[in-house]
């Protein structure tokens, strides 16, 4: 703006000066110039529209996630100057700094980027945008478009098999619901109503409970069997990675041998616990998921003391602890 009104006032005082016909019609254009893009930058800034997505629902550890982001301008003013300002984040190893993307936008065109995010770490990977800033062809003003783009991916470790685990013991009877033929399956009987979790499937929302309470409620299912066999990992911060390798690794491996076992996330904040039946690559997905949300500690084997501690399943127990694999039979 400075150097517009610096031009201005060279203009005017050459046209004073030299007393030229045409440097007034000059003049004119110079003052007509703002007049006319600016009200139509604003028209077209409030119909640009912005969003960041992944189309992978995961990626493997070592793979690029394609993190995209799209600038739709369905306008005839062209954006010359656009910065997308964001930080790449992993939940595991928080080190979060801004970059910064200029790109520019043609009239009536959308500007698609692919923006490739190394992956060096299993987690949760955190892609926020936190600011669009559009400035109009003379740069007099900077606008921001409003909103929230987050994007989260989970990166899981390459996969693996770990062939020395033990069947599952024999149940010890049915419980209150009919037995089903499938390993591992689960009834259509719900057991209870909680609130929505990062990780959970779509499938079990409750879509009137939540429209009703205006807030995101799931179905918890209830079980079919008596499940006995229960994975146990350990989230440790120092061997988070080879723990959930492994753990990985375990549950491939009892899928493939249509073992019926479950998974056991342990909060160390809540000290609570919640069973999750692995029947399918989708639980096991909703599982790490879920697991990349909970809380790291420095204790050794803190879940599986305060796992026996509280009683809550009589079951074997596999303790997954980095690459230590520990087998507990059930009493």
């Amino acid at each position: 703006m400075v150097l517009y009104a610096l031009g201005f006032v060279a203009m005017l005082i050459l046209f004073l000066l030299l007393e030229q016909p045409f440097l007034l019609a000059f003049l004119l254009i110079y003052v007509l110039i703002p007049c006319i893009f600016l009200p139509l930058f604003f028209t077209s800034v409030k119909r640009a529209s912005f969003r960041s997505y992944c189309p992978a629902s995961y990626v493997e550890k070592g793979n690029d996630i394609p993190v995209y982001f799209e600038l739709n301008n369905p306008t005839f003013c062209p954006f010359f100057l656009c910065e997308i300002s964001f930080f790449v984040n992993n939940l595991y190893h928080p080190n979060p700094y801004d970059h910064t993307l200029a790109i520019h936008v043609l009239p009536k065109n959308t500007e698609k980027i692919k923006l490739p995010v190394e992956t060096s770490f299993i987690g949760m990977v955190k892609i926020e945008v936190t600011n669009i800033a559009l400035s109009d062809l003379l740069h007099f003003f900077t606008y921001s478009l409003p909103g929230q783009y987050v994007t989260e991916v989970p990166v899981f470790p390459q996969e693996s098999k770990t062939e020395d685990l033990p069947a599952t013991p024999s149940s010890d009877g049915l419980d209150e619901y009919t037995e089903s033929d499938a390993k591992g399956s689960i009834s259509s009987d719900v057991k209870e109503i909680r609130q929505y979790l990062p990780g959970d499937r779509l499938q079990r929302i409750h879509w009137k409970l939540s429209a009703k309470l205006d807030d995101l409620f799931v179905k918890e299912m209830a079980h079919t069997s008596v499940l006995s066999l229960v994975i146990l990992p350990e989230l440790q911060k120092d061997n988070i990675e080879q723990t959930v390798s492994v753990l990985l690794g375990c549950v491939k491996t009892l899928q493939e041998r249509e073992e019926r076992f479950e998974v056991c996330l342990f909060n160390a904040n809540s000290i609570d616990f919640s069973f999750l039946p692995m029947v399918d690559e989708a639980s096991t997905v909703e599982t790490l998921i879920r697991l990349y949300y909970l809380p790291l500690y420095e204790e050794k084997d803190a879940a599986m003391n305060a796992f026996f501690a509280s009683g809550v399943k009589k079951a074997t127990v596999i303790s997954v602890c980095g690459e230590e694999i520990t087998v507990i039979p059930s009493e």
